[in-house]
């Protein structure tokens, strides 16, 4: 039984620390939404490159700031939603004009909690997303971006037509 429990710890390990592709993360996020389990796996597994694909960090952002819903405690609830926040603003400010990136800030201002003050670039991030959707050459990102989009009120009816 102790060899068991062993493999199975070692294989959740191993499955944190192999590099994901951005497919796989992007599956990940998905459920990490509704998951514990799945946020912690964004979270570590993107502990590595996170600092080598801006894409990455972001996710981990993400990671992090839906993780806080998972704390128990208040005050860690907010400080690991902020650490995700301040990621997220600096993985953008590095690189401005990466959809993917701003439709992450979109979906976690969306749907962060109006006493935290994380909306002010909803209005922006939403203009963006709709002027170059139609030219985003990857077709899993251009989907997921526009289903979100779809079943979210973020956009007026007239603004889902357009997709």
């Amino acid at each position: 039984m102790k060899k068991w429990v062993i493999l199975c710890c070692i294989g959740m390990l191993m499955s944190f620390s192999s590099e994901l592709t951005i497919s796989d993360v992007r599956a990940i996020f998905k459920n990490a939404a509704f998951e514990e389990q799945a946020c912690t796996k964004l979270i570590y597994s993107l502990k590595n490159q996170a600092s080598k694909h801006s894409v990455f960090a972001a996710y981990k952002a993400s990671g992090l700031m839906m993780n806080a819903k998972y704390v128990g405690n208040p005050l860690e609830k907010l400080s690991t939603f902020s650490k995700g926040k301040k990621l997220l603003e600096q993985t953008i400010s590095k690189d401005p004009n990466n959809l993917e990136i701003r439709f992450l800030r979109l979906a976690m201002q969306v749907n962060t909690p109006s006493f935290l003050g994380y909306s002010d670039a909803i209005p922006r991030d939403k203009k963006f997303i709709l002027q170059n959707i139609k030219t985003e050459s990857d077709p899993e990102l251009k989907n997921m971006i526009v289903v979100y989009l779809q079943h979210s009120e973020v956009l007026s009816q007239a603004e889902k037509k357009h997709l």
